[in-house]
């Protein structure tokens, strides 16, 4: 199955072409599941999602809990040990919306800085990103952030 990352500057239509691109392949039938990497994070409503179900979707790196749970460090926090590898696999089913077909996961970035290490989240996403690039059999459609940062960063090496 079809693994896509859409990248490029701010301001040329790649939140567009990923949701255009994500219901062309769920009209065909196929599983597909959209993620939303860009801090701006308004895939949802680009896929036609009902602005009541895209207001309760929480992106991953905003739950606190989950990041503690499976990397067993609280987001933030500075030095310490956490796991490198997380368990993600379970992830997709549980916690992405549906509409029309296709599913949706949005990431979520760093709200501000100075708020600590995000290595924890980092871990988590980046172990999320690959899961879904290399293990799942579906249509994957990443929007990413305009810039190169997500090439650093290595979020989509497994496209």
């Amino acid at each position: 199955m079809p693994k896509i990352a859409i990248t490029g500057k701010g301001g040329v239509g790649k939140t567009t072409l990923a949701a255009l691109l994500a219901h062309i392949y769920a009209a065909e039938g196929r599983t597909v599941l959209a993620i939303d990497a860009d801090p701006a994070a308004s895939l949802a409503y680009a896929l036609g999602f009902p602005r009541a179900l895209a207001d309760q979707i929480t992106p991953i790196a905003e739950m606190e809990d989950l990041i503690f749970e499976r990397t067993g460090a609280k987001p933030g926090t500075v030095g310490g040990y956490f796991r490198l590898n997380p368990k993600v696999d379970d992830i997709p089913d549980e916690l992405s919306a549906e509409y029309r077909g296709v599913k949706l996961l949005q990431l979520g970035t760093i709200k501000m800085g100075g708020s600590g290490c995000i290595c924890p989240e980092s871990a988590l996403l980046r172990n999320l990103v690959t899961h879904l690039l290399v293990a799942r059999n579906e249509v994957v459609i990443l929007d990413m952030e305009a810039g190169i940062e997500h090439l650093g960063r290595g979020t989509a090496g497994a496209v």
